[in-house]
């Protein structure tokens, strides 16, 4: 098509087509959520600004389709389009850190990484995830829950300002003073108003953690969760925890946690951690947050399913205890992440999009295979414990972890943000082009802001 010799034209980085070299590589990307027999018709890989807005203009020009991918971590896969035109910006992955200030300014295509390893060499960390391989841009977007949130709180509190391209090809910047209503939304709101190019952190100083993983030998799961849940109201806000179960013929019980804290204070929590099973295995150290978050994944596919516990009742443990008495595939697992309490659950309600109760915990639901499609036997059986684990659930999840796509379950998320969000979408983008994601429909007049309720 002569239009997409122009767009190949106009762009500093990359155009793919099916078939041609690197497409499925590209395709693919470098997260860890099957694609499958996703197939993109064009594949734009981003090096500026400028390639953003161009993408963008092309996509609403020709009417079709537009995806935006930094990390490609999403539990749904929706930052890859089938049909249309991916917008990957893993090429965009710079990061200027000024050390004296703690403050970095990273592009939306990198990874947590490029920004803990950055910071640990002047004493620094970022208040980012879980892993160093999940993209800045969709976790922060989404919230951001990580390792150090219950001393620090989310992602979303320690951001500064964020560059957008906007539907309409502008170039924006949000932050306190500017685009207040778009720098509010995008804090929990997801890609729904623009393509975030690029952001500006704030780092907390922070030394060394005590941090690992304990492995446990013939661990009881209901007796182990009652446990953790004893321990986690008790031991404060430096603790962050994520308790794994894995399935087939290595299952296995294990324990990761991070105390961001007081050394002294940390073995004591850590010292109750080892006695809720006998240990098999003991990693817990003192040690860098860079260096315990790691560098690259395996190379996994992952096939996700989620959701969120308004707490770690008995109905819920003995639910997810009756799931892993059944068994499953080989390489799949349950667990238990993201724990809310502490920094995290202590702002005020309508300072951000992004809801975290206290006391909430999240759950993941994981079918892993070595190829690269997810394995069907894992599918079936994530999707049928998600089905499972649905009765116990909240009706409000955490937007990152959010497995449906309809408006009622993006509603709920929400809560009373939602009309808000709704309104500030019209502005920004009232076509929808940006709807590969956990969708905010834009409202369908516009009017008068909806005043904030104070109740979720």
């Amino acid at each position: 098509m002569r239009s997409i010799e122009d767009l190949r034209a106009k762009i500093a980085g990359n155009l793919l087509v099916p078939g041609a070299d690197g497409y499925d590589r590209v395709r693919r990307g470098g997260g860890s959520t099957a694609v499958n027999n996703r197939r993109p018709a064009i594949i734009v890989q981003a090096k500026t600004e400028d390639d953003v807005a161009r993408a963008i203009e092309f996509a609403r020009s020709q009417d079709i389709d537009l995806s935006v991918r930094s990390g490609g971590h999403d539990m749904l896969g929706a930052s890859t389009t089938a049909t249309g035109l991916l917008l990957d910006l893993s090429l965009m992955d710079q990061l200027n850190l000024d050390a004296s200030t703690g403050v970095g300014r990273v592009a939306g295509g990198a990874r947590s990484g490029v920004l803990f390893n950055a910071g640990a060499a002047h004493g620094l960390a970022p208040v980012l995830g879980m892993s160093a391989n999940v993209g800045v841009a969709g976790l922060l977007l989404g919230g951001g829950i990580g390792w150090i949130s219950g001393r620090f709180g989310a992602a979303v509190d320690h951001l500064i300002s964020v560059d957008i391209v906007t539907a309409d090809g502008r170039f924006i910047t949000a932050n306190e003073r500017d685009n207040s209503d778009l720098f509010w939304a995008i804090r929990g709101g997801g890609g729904n108003f623009g393509v975030a190019t690029a952001f500006t952190i704030e780092m907390r100083r922070l030394s060394n953690v005590l941090a690992g993983t304990i492995t446990y030998r013939k661990a009881e799961p209901t007796q182990l969760m009652n446990s953790l849940s004893e321990i986690l109201v008790e031991s404060g806000d430096p603790l962050d925890v994520g308790l794994d179960f894995t399935l087939g013929k290595d299952a296995a019980a294990s324990l990761t946690l991070c105390w961001s804290a007081d050394r002294v204070a940390g073995e004591r929590v850590v010292g109750r951690l080892r006695q809720l099973a006998p240990p098999a295995r003991d990693e817990v150290k003192e040690q860098r947050l860079a260096d315990f978050v790691g560098g690259e994944t395996n190379g996994q596919t992952l096939f996700l399913r989620g959701g969120e516990l308004a707490s770690l009742s008995q109905n819920a443990i003995e639910t997810i205890a009756d799931v892993i008495e059944r068994g499953g595939p080989d390489g799949c697992s349950i667990g238990l992440l993201h724990y809310m309490h502490g920094a995290l659950s202590r702002v005020p309600l309508d300072q951000t999009p992004f809801i975290r109760p206290d006391g909430h915990i999240l759950y993941n639901i994981v079918a892993s295979s070595s190829g690269p499609d997810a394995d069907p036997a894992g599918v079936a059986w994530a999707c049928e414990t998600w089905e499972t684990l649905r009765p116990i659930s909240s009706p409000r999840t955490y937007p990152n972890y959010l497995c449906e796509e309809n408006e009622e379950a993006v509603r709920a998320a929400y809560g009373p943000h939602y009309d808000r969000l709704r309104a500030i979408k019209r502005c920004y983008d009232p076509g929808n082009i940006f709807r590969h994601n956990r969708n905010i429909r834009p409202a369908i007049r516009s009017g008068a802001m909806p005043r904030m309720s104070s109740a979720i």
